[in-house]
């Protein structure tokens, strides 16, 4: 899982010196560490065509450092990015498709991997039945089986259905209280699901995303079908939250897509929200990202019909700066 706060600190790092190989490498083209190897050479008569070639050896080391084979088995990613410079190698694993490419520049190619951050999906699923229940933690499309220590169990209370969701919903609020910024989404029927949203006091159950069942069970082999579903919810309910956020910043004038405005705002640190259309990416808005997300600012990368203006950047300012 790769964070904000690991590309930001990774984009402020005193010691940092370019020029810079960012390198996005997919598991389905790249399959082995000789290819691997094959990939390192393409990239040397690339650097040596653009850079000194004395510079070469800090770089090549870096790169045949890194173990492959490990990354690929161990993390059980898509892929991974590295970037490089002069001083100091950073990785990061990939979960969703990614092509393979190898960028050299004076500063990091970090928007594919901004993609991949906001894409990055970390819920439970809380599949509540009359009289029983199971929890799944969903990290993107990993699906685990959250084992239930001394749960409530409805035979002890005489099947009383009101009595045992209360305390579903107390056991939720005691087993995952460290964990605040993991939400749980609701899977169950109508009626199950009207009841427990009655009594419920968890405000980590979500009740804007959710899951109507059929019937009364979930099939494991359901179980996928079900996350998709939840997802598409997420990144609907993000891309809404997106336009609210933005018609209401322009309400108080806190808004612009002005390229030249956005330019100074990023330098200036007044940027809270940087939207780009990822159909007109270019150099200038991978700069700005890294300069945005310096200054502790978010980056979302969207496609045209998902910008919440027609603009190929945007952004919400801070309203104190």
């Amino acid at each position: 899982m790769t964070s904000t706060i690991e590309l930001r600190n990774m984009l402020t790092l005193d010691y940092e010196i370019g020029p810079f190989i960012s390198v996005y490498v997919s598991f389905d083209e790249i399959t082995n560490k000789e290819e691997y190897f094959n990939l390192i050479k393409n990239i040397k008569t690339k650097f040596n065509n653009k850079y000194d070639e004395n510079l070469w050896s800090k770089y090549e080391r870096k790169l045949k450092k890194f173990n492959f084979e490990k990354d690929k088995h161990i993390n059980n990613g898509s892929g991974f990015a590295l970037f490089i410079s002069v001083k100091a190698v950073h990785s990061f694993t990939l979960t969703q498709p990614i092509n393979t490419k190898v960028i050299l520049d004076d500063t990091m190619e970090i928007l594919p991997l901004v993609k991949e951050i906001q894409s990055e999906l970390h819920y439970r699923i809380l599949i509540l039945e009359k009289n029983n229940f199971k929890i799944y933690r969903i990290d993107n499309n990993k699906i685990t089986e959250i084992k239930l220590v001394n749960k409530p169990i409805s035979i002890l209370i005489n099947d009383d259905q009101k009595k045992f969701y209360q305390l579903v919903d107390e056991y939720l609020t005691k087993q995952f209280s460290d964990d605040d910024y993991v939400p749980t989404v609701l899977v169950a029927n109508e009626e199950n699901s009207n009841l427990y949203f009655e009594i419920a006091k968890q405000n980590k159950v979500l009740k804007n995303i959710n899951y109507k069942t059929v019937g009364e069970k979930i099939s494991e082999d359901h179980l996928d079908k079900v996350v998709k579903d939840i997802n598409t919810q997420f990144y609907a309910e993000g891309i809404h939250n997106n336009h609210f956020n933005y018609k209401k910043a322009a309400a108080n004038n806190t808004v612009s897509n002005d390229l030249n405005e956005i330019i100074s705002d990023a330098i200036a640190g007044k940027i809270d929200t940087l939207f780009i259309n990822e159909e007109k990416y270019n150099h200038t808005y991978n700069d700005l990202a890294i300069t945005t997300i310096g200054f502790a600012g978010e980056v979302i990368v969207l496609s045209k019909e998902h910008m919440p203006v027609n603009a190929d950047c945007a952004v919400i300012n801070r309203k104190y700066v």
